[in-house]
């Protein structure tokens, strides 16, 4: 769901941002070295130090618990762009629904690929042999999901892979399996088509989206704080392929969805144009803060504290919407309030709901997944993407998280698959993992080395107009 272009034909920079964002620390966080006595908010917050195993009591979030529900976020707020634009060149429903089934089939492909070939890390083999499948695995990915109407370019993809699958299993003697599945890709399928089936359904009707919203919300509660449901079970024969938790991702986005909607329908007119630029910077500054607060204080359980916080920064954004509509209407008739503002309500009300949550569900927790997480980092998702609106419509842009937004399974693959070899071949990694242990310092480099290279290695494809399938 890579089209994000509004109805103008230009594309809306802050739903890349914040795709971009969110590859930028999924990279960085796995980048940083542990042991190396980073604190705990460093890392996902159920694996914290210092044996960095699950621990699925913990209660909490860090910044790295953001990664993947802000990329769910992105991906609902580009269904109404990439789904309305085929059907506005003329496409039928069904060629729209087999569509999504084929991206389903290419990200569910995508994940046992990965799955598998991920097995590579724990052969006891040469690492220069390593090295070299690594590279030759993602040559295979790049030139069999390449858009591109050259079907042999394709054909030459699905021949290397075939072959790295087979390298594998006959000389490495790995264990190939369709339960070597990489699980976020998998989720991200079910959630792709999922949302762009109901999408489709209501593409016209915003309050029906928002009853099966409310549905999957009451479905989901059924299942967290009672059994009733519990004997709709997944055969263990297709347990690899679906689970019926994969399914409540759409709570993240179906909202955005309906966010996509209303960018979509605005045009040009996302921040209203009269408000003062002084006022559009205080508002993306309130939104930013309104989120940065959210990973401290729920990583250190002050949740009290945090709800009230975040009424205080909801209470100061109304006021400066409300001032900004009286000095409109000072100069003249005042226009409506924005498509941005309107977004930052439903921010901070799905905050607030997953901060009422927390007390509900005994503490906001990732895994397993409970629906504080789901409606705390939705609502944040959305105050992020109020913060890149307001700064696009100061003339700001991050190009830079734009560009690897636009390309983000380049971005998921090309570090562990391309760059990370080629650094420990030519002995920078080596260099700078004898470095880490027990210096912070240079574990955050570490990170930042990895994930700037990521970064400009996408914006590079993404420059020259190369992009995948996905």
């Amino acid at each position: 769901m890579g089209n994000t272009g509004n109805g103008t034909g230009k594309r809306v920079t802050a739903i890349d941002c914040l795709r971009g964002l969110s590859m930028f620390f999924m990279i960085f966080g796995a980048a940083i070295w542990w042991y190396s006595g980073l604190p705990g908010w460093m890392f996902h917050c159920q694996v914290p130090p210092p044996d960095y195993a699950f621990h699925p009591e913990v209660r909490g979030i860090t910044y790295m618990d953001l990664v993947f529900p802000f990329f769910l976020f992105s991906m609902g707020a580009a269904f109404p762009f990439a789904l309305r634009k085929r059907l506005e060149r003329g496409e039928s429903h069904s060629s729209v629904v087999r569509g999504l089934l084929r991206r389903w089939v290419t990200l569910v492909m995508f994940s046992l690929l990965l799955g598998n070939t991920g097995l590579m890390q724990g052969w006891d083999g040469p690492d220069v042999v390593k090295g070299i499948f690594a590279v030759a695995v993602w040559g295979g990915f790049f030139l069999s999901l390449w858009r591109t109407d050259r079907q042999w370019v394709s054909r030459v993809g699905y021949l290397l892979l075939l072959g790295a699958l087979c390298f594998e299993k006959f000389y490495c003697r790995l264990p190939l399996d369709v339960h070597n599945t990489d699980v976020i890709i998998m989720i991200l399928a079910w959630v792709a088509l999922g949302g762009g089936l109901i999408w489709l359904v209501t593409k016209d009707n915003l309050r029906i989206r928002g009853l099966i919203l409310l549905v999957i919300v009451a479905v989901r509660a059924v299942c967290a704080y009672t059994d009733a449901l519990d004997f709709l079970t997944v055969p263990d024969c297709i347990g690899w392929l679906f689970n019926w938790g994969f399914l409540q991702y759409l709570i993240i986005a179906i909202p955005a969805s309906i966010i996509g909607d209303l960018i979509a329908r605005s045009g040009e007119s996302v921040c209203n144009a009269g408000t003062k630029n002084r006022q559009k910077a205080v508002l993306a500054i309130t939104a930013f803060a309104a989120v940065a607060i959210q990973p401290w204080l729920l990583y250190t359980r002050n949740v009290v504290s945090d709800i009230c916080l975040t009424v205080a920064f909801l209470i100061l954004y109304g006021a400066i919407v409300v001032n900004s509509f009286l000095d409109r209407k000072k100069a003249g008739p005042a226009s409506a309030v924005c498509i941005a503002d309107i977004i930052a309500a439903g921010g901070f009300i799905l905050t607030l709901a997953g901060l009422g949550f927390d007390f509900i569900d005994g503490g906001i927790a990732k895994d397993f997944c409970n629906l504080s997480y789901l409606f705390t980092t939705c609502g944040m998702a959305a105050l992020v993407m109020v913060f890149f609106l307001h700064l696009e419509s100061l003339g700001w842009k991050s190009l830079f998280l734009a560009d690897c937004g636009q390309n983000p399974m380049i971005a998921y693959t090309i570090c562990w698959y391309v760059i990370s070899p080629l650094l420990y071949g030519i002995g920078l990694l080596g260099l700078l993992d004898s470095l880490c242990p027990d210096s912070p310092f240079w574990a955050i480099v570490r990170g930042l080395v990895v994930t700037g290279a990521m970064c400009a290695a996408t914006a590079f494809f993404t420059r020259k107009k190369i992009f995948w399938r996905s």
